[in-house]
Parts: structure tokens; C-alpha cells; sequence
């Protein structure tokens, strides 16, 4: 993926595609790892070798030099708040609530993150279009619950608490990297923010004792799957999809994937859950792609009179 200032219009197009499906999978991933994995413990184990790997990558062929104190300390927070704040309350909250609640749930993150981006001035308020679009989106996903019946909408209060705090924390993660631009590739940037932030799970979750009782041959072969799809595919490849976006779109626009990732994390629910996918659940996901083709044509109309 070029790391150019001025990327053309396919990469991004297939930056969002990633951004989409490969986060959209990684609620029932993330599901199927703790079955057999301590939370934290698997969010570490995934984010830390991934970020090596990336930051490698950006060593070898991207960076030509290391990144300085000032990109240092913004990938810690930024991994601090995207890392353990984000992803790691939501693997946490998954022991108590559905996946694909989890992932409706997130769908409400373009709301704080065009709420966060104004008031932090790194986007301009939405115009007409641009509000209308977030409230297409909310209404379609208001829909996507009520049509869903394998959803289970009697999770305990504590994980629906969990996600909502991850949806903040997400956004002002988020806000702040737009805010604080790197100096580096966004595959270093991405590698920084992934190394400190599972340091950092797998620090807590160790002082929450998630490792007492804990043996490798007791983790199932499935477990074992969803864990190496997750650093792969949903980490190296999801994660790096969204510095990229962040770095070029504006945060509105790159958080409509939270409206379309529970679209996609009902479909696999129905292919591999065999949960039910009825009309409205179409129509619903529908009004979700319209609300993000409406949001992204906003970001661009916003770039051309900048």
C-alpha cells in the first residue's frame, strides 16, 4: 500500500474495503479466541507480535531512520487508548454480551468521533449531508438490532458499559493520532501503536491474574484459529488499513466502518452461527451502505472547497 501524502482514489477504495470486512470479522474472532484465551492476555499476545512485524516492515522498506522521542510517546498513548481502551474492553466484554452486539454497538463511534474531531478542530462540522448521513446510519442500525433475532440484546450491564467505553476511548484515540500526525510511515505508526498497546494488555491482564490457571493445552484448536486470523489478518492488516485512512480521510469518514462492521458480523453470524438474516436485516443493511456513501461523498465535497 503506498504511503504517498496523495494516494490514489483505488487505494483508499480498497483500504476502506479491508477496513470493512476484516474488522467486520473480527467480533466472531474475537468471540471464538477467549473461548479457551484470557482477554487481555490474547489481546496482548495478538497486538505484540503484530506491531513487530509492521514495525519491521517499515524498517526494511518504508522508514530509513527510527522514529523519534515526540512519535514515540504519541504511539504509546495513541496505543493506549486504541489498544487497551478500545479492543481490549471490548475482548474483555465479550465474555458477558454477543459478538454481533458488540459490533451494533460500535455502530454509535461516527457520532463521538465527528463530536471529538470538531471540538479538537481536525475536521470541519459536518454539513447538512454530513449529519443526515450519521443519522441514516444510526436509524439502520437501530433496524439491524430489531431484525436480528440472533442477537442477544440481555447481556449483562457491565459488558454493554465495557463497549460503550470503548467506543469513547476508540474515538479519542483516533482524534488524538489525526491531531498528532507521525513522522513516520503509517505502518511504523501503526507497529508503535500495537507493540505498546498489548504490552500494556498483557500488563494488566497479568495484574488482573488472568494467567493463573492458565495452559497452552488447554486453548482449543479453534481458539487457536480465530488467535492467529486476529494477528494476521485482523491486526496486521485491519489496523494498517485504518492508520492509512486516518492519515488521508477525514475521521468521520473512516469511522463509518462501525456502521458497516455489524452488517458483516451478522453475515458471518448467518454463514457460520447459522443465525436467521431476515428482509428487514437486508433493508437495514442497505440503509447502513447508503449512510456511509453519503458520509464519504461529504468528505470529499469537504476537501474540495478546503
Amino acid at each position: 500500500m503506498n504511503t504517498s501524502r496523495n494516494p490514489q482514489r483505488l487505494q483508499i477504495i480498497i483500504a476502506f474495503i479491508v477496513l470493512y470486512v476484516v474488522w467486520g470479522s473480527t467480533y466472531l474472532g474475537i468471540k471464538i479466541a477467549i473461548e479457551t484465551i484470557p482477554p487481555l492476555v490474547m489481546a496482548g499476545a495478538r497486538f505484540v507480535p503484530a506491531g513487530l512485524i509492521l514495525f519491521g516492515l517499515a524498517i526494511w522498506k518504508y522508514d530509513k531512520r527510527l522514529p523519534n522521542r515526540k512519535d514515540c510517546w504519541n504511539a504509546c498513548l495513541v496505543g493506549l487508548a486504541l489498544i487497551l481502551g478500545g479492543n481490549g474492553l471490548v475482548t474483555i466484554a465479550e465474555q458477558s454480551v454477543d459478538s454481533t452486539l458488540a459490533a451494533v454497538m460500535l455502530a454509535s463511534n461516527p457520532i463521538f468521533m465527528t463530536i471529538f474531531a470538531t471540538t479538537a478542530k481536525v475536521q470541519n462540522k459536518p454539513g447538512i449531508w454530513g449529519v443526515l448521513s450519521l443519522a441514516i446510519g444510526f436509524v439502520g442500525v437501530c433496524l439491524l438490532v430489531y431484525s436480528s433475532v440472533g442477537i442477544e440484546l440481555s447481556g449483562s450491564l457491565s459488558g454493554i458499559l465495557l463497549v460503550l467505553g470503548a467506543v469513547i476511548f476508540w474515538s479519542l484515540g483516533a482524534i488524538y493520532s489525526k491531531a498528532n500526525p507521525t513522522t513516520c510511515s503509517p505502518f511504523m505508526a501503526a507497529g508503535m501503536q500495537m507493540c505498546f498497546g498489548g504490552l500494556i494488555c498483557l500488563l494488566v491482564g497479568l495484574a488482573l491474574g488472568e494467567a493463573r490457571g492458565f495452559e497452552f493445552s488447554a486453548v482449543s484448536l479453534r481458539s487457536w484459529v480465530a488467535y492467529v486470523y486476529l494477528l494476521f489478518v485482523g491486526a496486521v492488516v485491519g489496523f494498517t488499513a485504518f492508520v492509512f485512512l486516518l492519515k488521508h480521510c477525514s475521521p468521520s469518514a473512516v469511522s463509518s466502518h462501525a456502521y458497516v462492521n455489524p452488517v458483516v458480523a451478522l453475515i458471518l453470524g448467518a454463514l457460520v452461527l447459522g443465525e436467521t438474516f431476515n428482509w428487514l436485516g437486508w433493508v437495514s443493511s442497505a440503509i447502513i451502505l447508503l449512510a456511509v456513501f453519503v458520509l464519504i461523498q461529504q468528505n470529499r465535497l469537504d476537501k474540495k472547497t478546503a
